[in-house]
């Protein structure tokens, strides 16, 4: 099983129990685990060389994946540190150790004695009984263990040469380690039997009263309970007397010493051998790095080379390419400056016409307003006119019901019903017609209340207007100085640009003086060579050539001068460049913050936009301007103070005006309050009183037809005696006398007692009739009350009048003031005609749209009211039909009928 690494380390402040750890194959009976410092396969590296032919795999290496064990060891390593362990086995523990150091010193002891030892090879060959073998594995000091107790049943699956060479660090470690001496007890590899002198760290008593362990590899391989301590076993060492064990333990020793001396040679062949592998592997790595060196050194020369004809190369279109960009900056520049100086006098322009169109469209509405509430006052008035109408007429109904009502009651019950219903009507035409006046009156209040609140909200978004144009001016000034300073910024980059495209011309043209100088020295030089059999020329030809000569040299310091100074100009290029990269970063600054400023412009457009409908604070701050104007220019004057003493007067008029309208428009309302509440009751008391009389009606109809039959009766009863009294007047004359008698005095007594109940009859209506006359009187008392009411109205009337007199009166003084502000508006004419223009432009399409809504919306409601009304009076007049005439058969096409045709009449 692999070891794997837990990240959970052991604290000695943790106290828990252990984990139980996986399940495994169970040992052989009789091994006991042993651990020993070399058992970590530290030096499992030197166990066979690449000298050895054979390949034999080690016996005496212990690998950490084969060690058994839990996974979780560090995890339990708290519990092994910290648990209490039981009296027995620490007594155990004790005695084993108190064996293994007394076994240990008798060895001690009895080695010194034996130094006899048997060497074949590499080998030591043991013979001994299975009862001594027994013992060595049993009792012998190994490190290794396996997991069946044995340690030659491993299987290898790869050399140990390729083993040898697996931990490189590991040897060198290992060999900066070793020790300097020979000794021969020193521990430099694993053996196969640790001699008894051995310096391995044996397990020493603890201290009786420390009853906790240490965490040992011991630990690691326990198959116990998760709550069970750990109980570390050590192999007893078992004393032999006899002296055939004693031999046998001598002849383990000496084979331990030869198999160490014979692990020694071995090691110290296989440190040599990797010694050597590691100097030639460096040597090789040196002639690799050098080789590369040089390929790399011979590849930079080249690369350099390029490098500098490419560097020319694009010095040369670089200043192309710069050209070509300062030439597209400098037409950039003055495209924006003019698109911006265009543009800034547009957002000027259209400012200007949006606030002219904005004093237009507020002058058009103040018309309009008035307009408004003259059509109101007018409406007002003539509402109250046919309220009056109505309560006069009202009255006149009910007096003319008075009046009809005993002679309908004598004449028939018919025309009594028709009365009563068209009095019903009547009235609900009334009612529907006050209620009309009513709703007309509250849409008028409602109306004003609007007018107010929309010049409130209208001088709010004057004060926003005024706001944002500010900061519209001033971010109008803050482009206007960068852009100015990105002028100059071009303006520089191109004096450099120059400069540096002036001394490259100056390079070129010393270059090419200096190529024409050597041209003509290799001209020269090849005449002297052609000519050396003239010996007539040789003289000039030579004077020629140290004249070219001197003229060479005079052209080399020439050249050494124009080097320096092209030296100097290279690094004047030099900085020209990275001022013109700072330039290109300048301007590349620049077209950014000509893109935001495009972007801001392009807001400032939209804001302007936003800023037409706002425009009316403009007009505030003109006016407050033109006030203070006035202000400071009429101090001198006498007409300041009259004017302030007029505006003051005009203030308190108007405010008292103004209170005077609400406490009218308080007491209309009182007024019109109680006026319906006295209508209401009026309606209710006719109704009443209609009810009472078409009761009284139906009976006295009932009681007349009653009477009616009852004379009949009294008739035919009257005849018929009478015809008997002339039949039988032939029979006896007393009978007959005393019979006719008889029964003329019954039809006395009945009639007189019809006749009683006629006169209790009359006098019962004529005591309602009394009632009726005291209810009349009490309506006549109301509509009394109600013509008082109406008289108050007028009065409020005139005192309306009164106030528009006013108010026209302060109409005419503001008109005089407005002319005595022209005087000093004409300073500012030019300005505020534009202003106006623009204001006037806009308002009139707001005033347009607005008024065209406004008008829509109440030919609408007023289109949709008057539908209403027209479809609840056909149903009513249907129902009304239904009721009286009976209903028609509309599916046929019969049209519903009734009676009272002339209320269409009346709204015709």
């Amino acid at each position: 099983m692999a070891r794997t690494h837990s990240s959970y380390t052991a604290s000695p402040t943790r106290t828990r129990s252990p984990r139980r750890s996986p399940t495994r194959r169970p040992s052989k009976d009789g091994s006991e685990y042993e651990m020993d410092l070399d058992a970590l396969g530290l030096n499992s590296t030197f166990e066979s060389t690449e000298l050895q032919a054979s390949y034999e795999p080690p016996v005496d290496r212990v690998d950490t994946s084969e060690i058994e064990g839990p996974e979780d060891f560090t995890m339990n390593m708290t519990y092994w540190m910290t648990a209490d362990l039981p009296l027995a086995q620490i007594k155990s523990r004790k005695e084993a150790k108190g064996r293994v150091e007394a076994e240990r010193m008798d060895a001690m002891r009895d080695g010194d004695a034996m130094q006899n030892t048997t060497e074949e090879g590499s080998q030591v060959i043991v013979e001994s009984d299975t009862r001594t073998h027994n013992i060595q594995t049993s009792n012998s000091a190994s490190p290794t263990r396996c997991a069946n107790g044995t340690t030659d049943e491993r299987n290898y699956s790869t050399p140990a040469s390729e083993r040898s060479m697996e931990n490189d660090e590991k040897v060198r470690s290992f060999l900066s380690n070793l020790p300097d001496t020979d000794m021969e007890g020193a521990i430099t590899g694993t053996p196969l039997h640790i001699p008894k002198q051995s310096f391995l760290q044996i397990p020493r008593s603890s201290p009786p009263k420390a009853r906790s362990l240490q965490p040992t590899v011991e630990d690691y391989d326990t198959p116990r309970k998760p709550t069970q301590e750990t109980v570390i076993h050590h192999t007893s060492a078992i004393v032999d007397t006899h002296a055939h064990d004693t031999l046998h333990d001598q002849i383990a020793e000496l084979q331990s010493r030869l198999g160490q001396q014979e692990l020694l040679s071995k090691t110290r062949i296989t440190e040599l051998e990797t010694i050597l592998a590691y100097t030639r592997s460096e040597l090789e790595g040196a002639r690799t790095e050098n080789y590369k060196q040089k390929e790399r050194t011979a590849s930079l020369e080249r690369g350099i080379e390029q490098q500098k004809a490419a560097a020319e190369i694009a010095t040369s279109s670089a200043e192309a390419r710069w050209k070509a960009k300062e030439e597209a900056l400098d037409a950039k520049m003055h495209e924006y400056g003019e698109e911006m100086r265009l543009q800034t006098l547009a957002k000027l322009q259209n400012q200007r016409e949006d606030y002219e169109r904005q004093m237009e469209g507020l002058k058009e509405s103040k018309r309009l307003v008035e307009d408004e509430v003259d059509p109101k006052s007018r409406a007002l008035e003539q509402a109250r006119n046919e309220l009056a109408e109505v309560q006069r007429l009202n009255g006149k109904l009910l007096n003319d019901a008075r009046q009809k009502l005993p002679e309908e009651q004598n004449n028939n019950a018919d025309e009594a019903t028709k009365e009563h219903d068209r009095l019903k009507q009547q009235l609900s035409s009334v009612q529907a017609r006050a209620d009309d006046l009513q709703a007309r009156l509250a849409t008028a209040m409602e109306e004003a209340r609007a007018m107010r609140q929309s010049a409130e909200r209208s001088g709010e978004a004057r004060n926003a207007l005024e706001s944002k144009a500010r900061v519209r001016s001033n971010r109008i000034s803050e482009l206007e100085t960068n852009l100015q300073a990105a002028h100059f910024e071009l303006e520089c980059a191109q004096a450099d640009i120059a400069a540096k495209q002036q001394l490259f011309k100056t390079n070129l043209d010393l270059n090419s003086r200096l190529r024409t100088l050597q041209s003509e020295l290799n001209l020269a030089r090849t005449a002297a060579t052609t000519n050396d059999q003239q010996d007539a020329r040789s003289g000039e030809v030579e004077n020629r050539i140290a004249s070219l000569q001197d003229q060479l040299q005079t052209s080399r310091a020439d050249a050494l001068e124009k080097d320096q100074e092209l030296l100097k100009r290279i690094r004047s290029e030099e900085r020209l460049e990275q001022s013109i990269s700072t330039a290109q970063g300048r301007i590349e600054g620049l077209d950014a913050t000509i893109t935001t400023l495009r972007q801001q412009l392009a807001e400032a457009h939209r804001e302007s936009a936003k800023a037409r409908t706002n425009s009316e604070r403009l007009k505030h701050e003109l006016e407050d301007v033109n006030d203070r104007l006035h202000d400071s220019r009429m101090e001198a004057d006498r007409r300041v103070k009259d004017v302030e003493l007029k505006l003051s007067n005009l203030k308190e008029l108007k405010a008292e005006a103004e209170r005077s309208l609400r406490e009218l428009q308080s007491q209309h309302d009182d007024h019109i309050e109680g006026h319906e509440a006295m209508l209401a009751d009026v309606r209710d008391k006719a109704e009443d009183a209609v009810k009472k009389a078409s009761t009284l009606v139906d009976r006295e109809r009932s009681e007349k037809r009653r009477l009616i039959k009852e004379l009949k009766e009294a008739k035919e009863t009257a005849e018929k005696s009478h015809t008997q009294v002339e039949d039988d007047t032939a029979s006896d004359d007393k009978s007959s006398d005393d019979s006719v008698a008889s029964t003329t005095s019954a039809g006395a007594k009945e009639k007189e007692a019809e006749r009683q109940s006629l006169r209790y009859t009359v006098r019962k209506q004529t005591s309602e009739m009394k009632v009726l006359s005291q209810e009349i009187v009490t309506l006549r008392k109301e509509n009394k009350k109600s013509k008082t009411t109406i008289n108050s109205f007028s009065d409020l009337e005139a005192n309306i009048a009164q106030l528009k007199n006013e108010l026209n009166h302060l109409r005419a003084q503001n008109a005089d003031l407005q002319s005595s502000l022209e005087d000093q508006e004409a300073v500012n004419a030019a300005m505020d005609e534009k202003l106006a223009t623009v204001l006037s432009k806009l308002m009139k399409e707001r005033a347009k749209t607005v008024v065209g809504k406004r008008d829509g919306q109440w030919q609408a409601s007023v289109g949709q009211v008057q539908s209403e009304k027209e479809l609840l009076g056909k149903v009513l007049l249907r129902q009304w039909g239904r009721e009286e005439v009976g209903i028609a058969d509309e599916k046929h096409g019969e049209q519903q009928g009734y009676q009272y045709k002339y209320v269409k009449r009346e709204r015709a």
